[in-house]
This record gives C-alpha cells, sequence and structure tokens, in this order.
C-alpha cells in the first residue's frame, strides 16, 4: 500500500500542473491575429506549426502582445481586447464572467426573460470590448462549463444553373474539472438543390450522408471533442477535431483539414525555443468487401506522426516532420511509443508502410514580411535525384505574405506556389493511401499538380474586412490505358485499361490535362456581436478534356455564434 501511495505522489504532480489545456478549434480568428503579431514583430517563437493550440498557450501569446500595446494599431488593439476578454478565464481565473451576479456563480440567457431580453439589447448596441458570449456559463473555483450555440446559413449559386442551400447546426461544450480540459460538439448538416452540385458543399467533407425520401435534401453529422491534460513535462489530449501542420495559404501539404475530422491521441511538449508533437490517429479506409450477409469490411487504417519545431532565433523557425500510414493491423505498439524515431520502426515492421518525411520553415527578414516553405518528401533515392524515376515522389510549397504592404495598416498580402510530383501521396498497397475516407491527408490538390495562389485583403475595420483572391490549378489525371501518377488511390503498380506495365518515369504534369483559374472577391462584416454576413462571388474558368467552361458563383453566409 505504501508503495501505491509514493507511485501516486510521483506521478499526480505531472497531471496536476497547468489549467486550460483544451484547445482552440483551427479556424478560430485568433490564430490569423497572432500569426500577424508574430510577422509583425511584436511576438517571437510561437512555434504555431502545428494546430490546434492549448487555450492556457493563446493565453500567454496575448499576454506578450498586451506587453508592446502602444506598437499596435487601433484594430489590432480592439481585437486584443477582444481577446483578453474571450481569455478572461485563462489569464485572470479570479475575474468573473461580466454577467454573474454577486454571489453567484452562474448565468444563462435561457434562464429567464429578463436575461434574454438584456443579452439581445446588448447585442444590438455593439459592445466594446466585450467578452464571447454564451447561452449557459458556470464558473466556481478551478472548475467550469460552457454551452455554446452556433448557426450557419449559406446559398451559393451558378451562372450555368445548378444552386444550393444548407444550414448547420452546431451544439458546443467545454470547460474545465481542475486541470482536467474537455470539450465536445455535436452538429446537423442540411443540403439542398442541385444533387451533383450540393454534395460538393464544403460542410459536408465527403463524409457519410443521406438523402430524403424525396431527394432533394442530403443530410449529415458530425461529433467530436477533446480530452486533454497538462503537465509540467508535457501535455496529452485525446481528440478528434481538425488538425493542421505546416504553413500554406492555398493548403497544407503534410498535415490539413481538407478531409473529415479523425479522432487522435497527442503528446506535446513546448521548451519555449522548441515543440515536440507526437500524434497517433485512426484514419477512415476503403470498402475493402461485403460478405454474403452484407455485412461491409473496413480495414483497420492509422496515421502515426511526429513534429520537431525548433527557433533558433526570434525571426527564424523550422520543423523536422515525419508521417506514416498503415494498416491491415491492429495499431502497432512500435508506432504508439513517442520516442521512437519512425523512419527505423518502419524498416523493423519490414518495410510495409508509407513512410513521408517533410522539412518546412519560417523566416521574417524584416518586420511584416514572411516567407515560409516546405520539403515533403513521400520517396527518394539519391543517386536518382534530378531524373525520372517514378520513386522520386517530392512536393514542395513556398509563399510570401506581407502584412501593411506600403504602410497599407491592417493589409495582407499573400503569394504561393505548390508543385506535387507525380504519385505523392500513393503508395503500392491501397490500404496505406495518404487519405482519410478517400480525402488527401494534405495539400487537397493530390498528385501530379501545380497550385499558383495570390491574396490581397485588408480589414477596413475590425468588424469589416474584404479582399480578393485567385488561384490557378494545373493537374495531370491518368490517361485511360496509363497510370501516370494522377491518382491519389492509385498507386504505381495500378495498372489501366490496355497498360501491360508501370511506368518507370514520371514526367511533371502528363497526362489529361486539366487548367482551372478562379478570381475570387470576399468581403465578410459583424453585424452585431456574435452575427456575421459574409458573401463572394467567383469566376472560374476551366478547361478538360478539350472543353472549356466559364461560369460565375455567388455565396452568401450568415453565421450566428453565441
Amino acid at each position: 500500500m505504501r508503495k501505491i501511495i509514493l507511485i501516486l505522489l510521483f506521478f499526480v504532480p505531472l497531471f496536476l500542473y497547468s489549467t486550460s489545456p483544451s484547445s482552440v478549434p483551427i479556424h478560430h480568428p485568433v490564430y490569423d491575429f497572432l500569426e500577424r503579431m508574430e510577422t509583425m514583430g511584436i511576438t517571437t517563437n510561437q512555434l504555431n506549426g502545428a494546430l490546434p493550440l492549448s487555450r492556457g498557450r493563446i493565453a500567454q501569446l496575448l499576454k506578450q502582445i498586451a506587453r508592446n500595446r502602444l506598437q499596435l494599431t487601433a484594430i489590432d488593439q480592439r481585437r486584443l481586447d477582444d481577446y483578453l476578454l474571450d481569455f478572461r478565464r485563462e489569464l485572470r481565473p479570479e475575474q468573473k464572467y461580466a454577467r454573474v451576479g454577486q454571489g453567484r456563480s452562474w448565468y444563462s440567457t435561457l434562464a429567464s426573460f429578463d436575461n434574454l431580453k438584456k443579452d439581445f439589447y446588448a447585442a444590438l448596441q455593439q459592445r466594446f470590448p466585450e467578452e464571447e458570449n454564451h447561452l449557459f456559463i458556470w464558473e466556481t473555483g478551478d472548475s467550469s462549463f460552457y454551452m455554446d450555440y452556433r448557426q450557419v446559413f449559406t446559398y451559393d449559386g451558378r451562372s450555368d444553373g445548378p444552386s444550393r442551400n444548407a444550414n448547420e447546426q452546431t451544439y458546443r461544450f467545454r470547460g474545465a474539472i481542475g486541470h482536467f480540459g474537455y470539450q465536445w460538439q455535436l452538429s446537423t448538416q442540411a443540403v439542398r438543390g442541385d444533387r451533383a452540385y450540393r454534395v460538393q458543399d464544403p460542410l459536408l467533407k465527403n463524409t457519410f450522408i443521406q438523402d430524403s425520401e424525396s431527394g432533394k435534401t442530403t443530410f449529415a453529422d458530425r461529433s467530436g471533442g477533446e480530452l486533454a491534460w497538462s503537465s509540467r513535462y508535457f501535455d496529452f489530449s485525446f481528440a478528434q477535431q481538425p488538425i493542421r501542420w505546416g504553413s500554406g495559404a492555398s493548403g497544407q501539404l503534410m498535415l490539413s483539414d481538407w478531409p473529415e475530422q479523425y479522432p487522435y491521441i497527442s503528446i506535446n511538449k513546448n521548451w519555449g525555443w522548441g515543440r515536440f508533437t507526437m500524434i497517433h490517429a485512426k484514419l477512415q479506409s476503403f470498402l475493402q468487401k461485403t460478405l454474403d450477409d452484407g455485412a461491409r469490411i473496413y480495414p483497420d487504417k492509422w496515421l502515426a506522426a511526429h513534429r520537431l519545431e525548433i527557433a533558433p532565433f526570434a525571426n527564424f523557425s523550422f520543423g523536422l516532420n515525419e508521417m506514416f500510414v498503415y494498416g491491415n493491423r491492429y495499431a502497432d505498439w512500435a508506432y504508439l511509443f513517442p520516442l521512437n524515431f519512425y523512419r527505423a520502426v518502419q524498416h523493423k515492421l519490414r518495410d510495409r508502410d508509407n513512410a513521408a518525411i517533410a522539412l518546412d520553415a519560417e523566416w521574417m527578414p524584416v518586420n511584416g514580411l514572411k516567407l515560409y516553405g516546405t520539403v515533403f518528401l513521400d520517396d527518394m533515392k539519391f543517386d536518382s535525384l534530378g531524373g525520372h524515376w517514378y520513386g522520386n515522389k517530392q512536393a514542395v510549397q513556398g509563399g510570401v505574405q506581407w502584412y501593411d504592404p506600403f504602410g497599407w495598416a491592417n493589409a495582407r498580402a499573400t503569394a504561393e506556389y505548390v508543385a506535387i510530383m507525380p504519385w505523392v501521396y500513393t503508395h503500392k498497397f491501397a490500404v496505406n493511401a495518404y487519405t482519410s475516407d478517400n480525402r488527401s491527408l494534405g495539400h487537397w490538390a493530390g498528385p501530379n499538380s501545380e497550385v499558383v495562389y495570390a491574396e490581397l485583403k485588408k480589414d477596413f475595420h475590425a468588424r469589416f474586412t474584404a479582399g480578393v483572391r485567385w488561384q490557378k490549378l494545373r493537374k495531370g489525371h491518368n490517361l485511360p490505358n496509363a497510370n501516370i501518377g494522377g491518382d491519389i488511390l492509385l498507386g504505381h503498380n495500378t495498372l489501366l485499361g490496355t497498360q501491360e506495365k508501370a511506368r518507370r518515369k514520371r514526367y511533371f504534369l502528363e497526362g489529361e490535362l486539366e487548367t482551372r483559374q478562379c478570381a475570387e472577391f470576399f468581403a465578410r462584416y459583424e453585424v452585431f456581436n456574435d452575427l456575421f454576413l459574409s458573401a463572394s462571388y467567383t469566376v472560374t474558368r476551366r478547361h478538360f478534356k478539350g472543353v472549356d467552361e466559364k461560369y460565375s458563383s455567388l455565396h452568401f453566409g450568415f453565421l450566428f455564434d453565441y
């Protein structure tokens, strides 16, 4: 018994060290704000190449920014004040939520008609600064609970006929019990309109869908969340939520939020000058076979990844990454051990898995200017570099971001180039393709693709943002009788049509070349606190298989996030 007590006394401090271990969703606007602050030289060594970050870490960065408040523009100061209130619990846990009365520990907009009326009129007044609203809030000591509601309506219409409209309702819960953090969310989606067009709606993300009996509506749902602990030595989380590794405006080469969110365990450690991240995730594989009784068999599929991010200088950081996809077996303990070098592990496991490594870097030579790049190596043979050997499967991404160009306050100009060689992300075993539910874990363009991207946007007010973006895609698709490396689901050894043997050489953008250019104007306005309107107008030109298309698209969005 005494030994058990001693063991508990040793391990308990590991988990009861810091608060706010739960993370902030990767699409939260605070990340854009932090990125701007780092590029402008207000903060250093953010080490934010792997998202999401914990609420506690973001609170620390906001505290750094607050010390340099006088260097910020008026819009930046206003946003900082809002975020300082949004992360009040992490920065000043002794301070109560503004609407919690004396001697009370909770508040709800729906608790009474007076509360509902008061909060409704408060929203119309556009109060500033104001902490984010909650349907229900409870705080006492070192424990808390928050309930939020999110409603989205969108309309998309194209000049060549098809249209769609969608709605999404999301219920979110988060909080803490001592030094243990949790969050959970459940959302439902419904999309109506042209069938082929509506299933492409970004809300669905190729997830499981069902059509109504009339066939006029497509339904989907999504659930996820996180359990998190933080300690002096490391942070641990068990989550199912979107993640992102690496820089990129058009998409990320390593890990992106293009696929449907998947469950994973994560171990993270931040030293200030460096950060280590490990994840092991369960991916969605393909339908392997159907049994005689109709039961469908999907093989197990997993992702194991390491990232070591280092900032040797205040204005420069780089990341070393290794990502391994494996399947047709249970989770392998060798990949679950966080300190293993996965490249060596893969060799010991008889070279059965899809191995990839990557190097990414960010450099801010002067305040306001950021250069970034990623080199993704799916496979490589040094003595064949510079040639056309099919096994040299690499991708590169490089870009520049210029904040406040020519002194234009709160503006940002971005230019980016992406090239993904044939057969990148593919594997000789179908289960090991770099995908989840047939969507790329990395960049959405997939193998044998080139993307050129440019964007200029400006915050004209803390509530109003507008800009233009342009993107050009060139992609080489497989030929009917030749696998030239243009399909992420088909490995090099897959033969097509009358093809008799696999290609030994690869040529960038060979095959059925698709060219697509999109020019978009977009705007977003926060009408009242937590109520947003957005709109965009896009002109698209596409050429594929001798057919030219040109059409325009109109998008309207409504977001209520309370």
